[in-house]
């Protein structure tokens, strides 16, 4: 176990460690293979150096298992350099004038203190897993039992004086709390000879709070302030199901049976209370739980699984969490036998933990970071299905307002100003007036250009007003307000809750949160982001009529263009950050995320696949079986012709490629289109009589059961010929989804997916990536920067929907690549991954291409029947 302390001063070790070169040290569940070892092993290189590793690896090349034995090797590693250096970062003291027995009397005591604690929750969580192990043994159909884990929950009757004015404290818990700026905060010391203790209860009394606990949380908050915060990884990805899945990997090594791991989520996850899970709502979730723990309210009201007078049973939990590896629901079960609540518990569990799983808006989020109490000092973060990192960044710090919201929260806010302004204490007053000039700034400045736009009579769907974060301050005119003095009130007095609080029921979701967090994003650089004025479109019901119309909002929109100046935080306070999946084309990542990082500590490591060569088969094709030309531009792509060709080309494929075929498209409503104009001539039918056709809805819900619908199909002991899966690419279907053995023989690609040129966001990125090529003076290309950025959106979404195939070392599968483009612009070409790109055959010509996918086949036909001998 290795322990961080923040408040000690820090020093690097003396030993270098060196990555194992014997397989056996990682302790892989598995045989591994090469390409394994070189991963794990440049893992821990990367982690030892604290650089940026980009790990490129296929899908299905054990990503999940190297990442796990390689980082937790280094982890355990650590920990004995720790141990055996007996003046490490962590046990140092500070210089004092203190002679050497003194400091190294205190240096023995704290060691021996912190060692005591360790043992003694080591001695509890070994306890519990050795009656979790004799109740697997017992092959109970209940893996708990609960009458041993249940507690009798006491009530909490803290609350407010009752001996204070019902009315006053009830009016009391949604004032902010008295503030002042930074720099009238640096004199106010008339406190300063009080005790701790003694500022703490002045606190209480003036805050009106109950003195009756006091020394149990005096005691609960001292617990908290001691505990030790332990070197960790923090695991992140896109979904809980990809969480899960790490999870299920971890459990697969000899890591599990002593690794302390904890897994996040929202209060949406892991909440155990109905009444507030049945609210659905994520916005509802939250404000009713922050509304149960409010001072003042009754026992009654409170949630029974969070209370604030008694915290053993959250520490029961906790030693529970770190007793095994668990999963999201698993921690949820945990909770309900314990009475405890899993969103608080987990929190709780953090610092002891030595992997912490989470989803990407907890990690890049800095005030979900700093809610969470999630330091990453010095720890390592590891973000899999990192291609799409820059997307997640970007849309985590876009903001749109419209200007409804607006007029809305200025009417709430000047609501709440006016029924506490007598009772808000410091410069509250003052703060929150500002915050009404900057609402009626917004106001004025949507209003005028609504009124712009009807006067010249200009259509409003496609109208886009664009300027810079300065050139919009400008025209705001708010020159005498600090924006970052309200940032800096807006975060510390949490006005937006609690005016939400007191003014909304919780039907209203809450719009004040949204616009702090948009004129917070003001406060970024000039150059990082651009606000975007437009107009939203909106269905309304006509008054005293069943029909509706269309109506335009207008709204602001804070684009954010340099994800690096918010991704730049995480780099600087982690040890390292490793960032793994299929991530080609790289450089695109690196240039969007660490332009300012020095090369020395960006490393790169991409792998080949598991699978051998003779296992894939890649071709581009230019030509139907008719010889038209497949060039599917977005002015070409409505031609019938060109449909009809695709439709022939299909058709042939499937007679040759056995079992599953996905194909996918560039939308919904081309694929829309093309299954309608398949169905009018007659193509869908002579598919049909070949295989059965099953197509991707835009319903969420509908996914899972189409795909179950179709492998059921494939697999079913009557049919033989298989099944064709219509898709789209960026779908639901061309992430995370596992197309292994017979589920994907064939992977088809129709055409480029380039995104939309008029739109006004991704105009906007291309000018800006022009603006940094200028600038860079590596590059010779730098007027390019903005195409480059643009071929790589597409061909990113091309190379994840194309690596849905080959999951294992004995799987095969032929991948065609539909579209003359793929034959003559090298550029595309050299954007696939390496293991792809390496053996890629150009068939310009339908008969050749055929001729190579029938024969890849009848080789695998003769090769597993030889086998089978």
């Amino acid at each position: 176990m290795v322990i961080l302390n923040i408040k000690e001063s820090s020093v690097q070790n003396n030993t270098i460690l060196l990555p194992p070169t014997d397989i056996a040290s990682y302790k892989f569940p598995f045989q591994p293979y090469d390409i394994q070892l070189e991963f794990m092993k440049n893992l821990y290189q990367v982690i030892e150096n604290g650089k940026v590793g980009i790990f490129e690896s296929p899908t299905g090349t054990g990503k999940s298992l190297s990442l796990i034995c390689g980082a937790l090797k280094w982890l355990k590693d650590n920990e004995e350099r720790y141990e055996r250096e007996e003046y490490s970062s962590n046990t140092r003291m500070e210089i004092t004038n203190e002679p050497l027995w003194v400091i190294e009397y205190s240096k023995n005591k704290k060691r021996k203190e912190e060692l005591a604690r360790k043992q003694e929750l080591n001695e509890r969580i070994q306890k519990i897993r050795d009656k979790e192990k004799l109740e697997r043994q017992k092959a109970s159909c209940q893996t708990i039992d609960g009458n041993i884990f249940r507690k009798r929950l006491k009530k909490d009757h803290s609350g407010l004086d009752l001996n204070r004015n019902r009315k006053d404290s009830d009016m009391e818990e949604y004032l902010v709390e008295e503030y002042h700026s930074d720099d009238e905060t640096e004199n106010h010391e008339e406190n300063d000879n009080m005790s701790v203790q003694v500022k703490e209860l002045l606190k209480r009394f003036q805050e009106g709070k109950s003195l009756e606990n006091f020394d149990n949380d005096k005691e609960t908050r001292e617990q908290d302030e001691e505990e030790p915060d332990e070197i960790k990884i923090f695991y992140c990805s896109r979904t809980h199901s990809q969480l899960t899945q790490f999870v299920n990997e971890l459990r697969k090594t000899v890591y599990a049976e002593n690794v302390k791991c904890v897994s996040l989520g929202s209060r949406k996850n892991l909440c155990i209370n109905e009444e507030v899970r049945n609210l659905k709502s994520m916005n509802r979730i939250n404000e009713k739980c922050l509304d149960m723990q409010k001072a003042g309210t009754k026992p009654e009201k409170r949630c029974p699984y969070n209370s604030a007078r008694n915290q053993s049973h959250m520490l029961d939990y906790r030693d529970h969490v770190l007793a095994s590896v668990r999963d999201i629901e698993e921690l949820v079960d945990i909770g309900r036998e314990l009475g405890a609540c899993p969103y608080y518990g987990t929190r709780k569990s953090i610092r002891r933990c030595q992997i912490v799983t989470l989803p990407y808006n907890l990690l890049l989020q800095k005030s979900s970071r700093e809610s969470m109490k999630i330091s990453l000092k010095d720890n390592i973060v590891i973000i899999d299905e990192a291609h799409n990192l820059v997307d997640t960044v970007t849309s985590v710090h876009t903001i749109i307002i419209d200007l409804p919201q607006i007029v809305k929260v200025r009417s709430q806010l000047n609501a709440y100003l006016d029924r506490y302004k007598k009772r808000l204490l410091g410069k509250n007053v003052m703060y929150i007036q500002q915050i009404l000039s900057l609402l009626d700034a917004l106001i004025r400045c949507l209003t005028a250009f609504e009124k712009k736009c009807e006067e010249k009579g200009k259509d409003k769907e496609g109208m886009n007003y664009i300027k810079t974060v300065n050139d919009f301050l400008h025209i705001l005119k708010i020159g005498d307000l600090n924006l970052f003095k309200i940032e800096n009130y807006l975060k510390k007095s949490q006005v937006a809750r609690k005016s939400n609080q007191e003014l909304t029921n919780l039907s209203t979701l809450p719009s004040l949160s949204q616009i702090e967090a948009f004129l917070m994003s003001l406060t970024n650089g000039n150059q990082d982001g651009r606000v975007i004025l437009g107009f939203q479109q909106i269905i309304v019901p006509i008054e005293g009529k069943r029909e509706t119309t269309v109506k335009y909002i207008p709204n602001i929109k804070y684009l954010l263009l340099n994800p690096s100046s918010q991704f730049k935080d995480i780099v600087e306070e982690a040890r390292s950050v490793i960032l793994a999946g299929t991530m080609e084309p790289i450089d695109d990542l690196t240039e969007q995320l660490f332009p300012y990082l020095p090369t020395q500590k960006l490393s790169k490591f991409s792998c080949g696949h598991i699978v051998p060569p003779e296992n894939l088969l890649t071709l581009t094709l230019s030509e139907g079986p008719m010889g038209g030309t497949f060039e599917f531009t977005f002015e070409r792509r409505d031609n019938i012709k060109l449909i009809d060709e695709l439709g022939q080309t299909i058709i042939n494929l499937c007679n040759v490629i056995p079992d599953g075929v996905v194909c996918f498209f560039a939308s919904y409503t081309y694929l829309e289109q093309v299954h309608e104009r398949w169905k009018q001539n007659g193509i869908l039918e002579r598919i049909k009589k070949r295989k059965m056709v099953f197509q991707e809805p835009r319903e969420t819900q509908l996914v899972e059961k189409i795909l179950k619908q179709y492998d059921l199909h494939i697999h079913s002991s009557n049919n033989k010929d298989g099944a064709l899966l219509l898709c789209v690419v960026n779908g639901k279907m061309s992430e995370g989804m596992n197309f292994s053995d017979r589920l994907g023989r064939g992977i088809i690609m129709v055409g480029l997916p380039f995104a939309n040129l008029t739109s006004v966001g991704l105009n906007e990125k291309m000018k800006f990536m022009n603006q940094i090529g200028k600038t860079s003076s590596k590059d010779n290309n730098s007027s390019q920067r903005g195409n480059e950025y643009y071929q790589n959106l597409c061909m990113k979404a091309v190379n994840q929907s194309i690596g849905r195939a080959i999951r294992h070392r004995n799987d095969y599968a032929a991948i065609i690549l539909i579209d003359k483009r793929f034959n003559t612009n090298n550029r595309i070409r050299q954007k696939l991954p390496t293991w792809i790109n390496q053996s890629v055959i150009e068939c310009h010509k339908f008969g050749q291409a055929i001729g190579k996918v029938s024969g890849f086949f009848k080789n695998k036909v003769h090769q597993f029947s030889s086998n089978d001998l």
